[in-house]
């Protein structure tokens, strides 16, 4: 009966330490898990993180790099009509005014009547003396008949253009290298084709970029140089101005008979032909008529 007792009582003594052990293994078990359950969870999120990063970097990546320049871009214009009482030395004081500011005629015409002389002009001045030129002009001695001044801000058009132009480049570049990595014939002349269509799209960029250069760094002013004959000096010399005008002119319209004869001379020799054979069939006629 005493070693049932005390078989009992070891048997529950080993059976609490077995709990008490499972128990502690289970304590510590717990926080490893944890801790590894901690950890997987920063794994996942590291992991979505460097995912979604990646996937952040990739349109960075891909998105070209855009222009910068905070620069205002400004084009003026004008258009200018001069009355002057002595043409040719306005036009000398002009030309001198453009030597001076570094300008230069993009065009130039000029038209020359009996009462009326002009110059058409197109001119370029650096945008940075536009306004010291035209107010050298204002202050010479010819008259300002009418005045226009516009300025246009193309800021935002040009740097729209220089942010495609500089983005087509990259993918240019992007596309040479591709030729050394074509698969077969097919996918290399894709990438020529890519390539081929990129180049021209530059080439156009490139001249619209030189053109809006051009037109911000060089004003455009357009003059209208005139002088009528009321601004020749009156008085006894008028007189005389008038008689010359008129004997030109009497001149200039017996030219223009004499060379309108002259001009109509087939009519003349076909008139002369059908006289001389009306002529000539009368005379034989007659000629017969006698014979009789």
């Amino acid at each position: 009966m005493k070693r049932k007792i005390i078989w009992g009582i070891l048997l529950s003594m080993t059976l609490g330490a077995c709990n008490q052990i499972q128990g502690v293994k289970d304590e510590m078990v717990a926080p490893e898990a944890e801790a590894y359950g901690m950890a997987a969870t920063g794994e996942v999120a590291a992991d979505a993180a460097a995912v979604e990063g990646k996937a952040a970097a990739a349109p960075q990546q891909a998105e070209p790099q855009k222009f910068v320049d905070n620069g205002i871009k400004i084009v003026r214009t004008g258009n200018l009509s001069l009355e002057s009482k002595d043409i040719n030395a306005s036009k000398q004081n002009l030309d001198r005014l453009i030597k001076r500011f570094q300008g230069y005629y993009e065009e130039e015409s000029a038209n020359n009547t009996q009462d009326f002389t002009s110059y058409n002009l197109i001119i370029r001045i650096p945008s940075t003396s536009f306004d010291q030129f035209l107010t050298a002009i204002s202050s010479g001695s010819d008259k300002v008949t009418s005045k226009t001044i516009s300025a246009s801000d193309v800021s935002m058009t040009y740097f729209d253009l220089a942010s495609r132009l500089k983005s087509k480049r990259a993918y240019l570049e992007k596309y040479q290298a591709m030729v050394a990595s074509a698969k077969n014939v097919k996918e290399l002349l894709e990438i020529q084709e890519q390539i081929r269509q990129l180049q021209e799209d530059i080439d156009s960029s490139e001249s619209l970029m030189r053109n809006m250069n051009s037109q911000i760094k060089y004003s455009t002013l357009t003059i209208n140089l005139f002088e009528y004959q009321a601004n020749l000096p009156m008085g006894t010399n008028s007189f005389w101005i008038q008689l010359k005008d008129a004997l030109a002119f009497g001149m200039s319209l017996i030219r223009s008979i004499v060379l309108g004869i002259i001009g109509l001379w087939p009519i003349w020799i076909v008139t002369a032909l059908a006289v001389w054979i009306v002529l000539r069939i009368r005379k034989t006629r007659k000629a017969k008529s006698i014979g009789q």
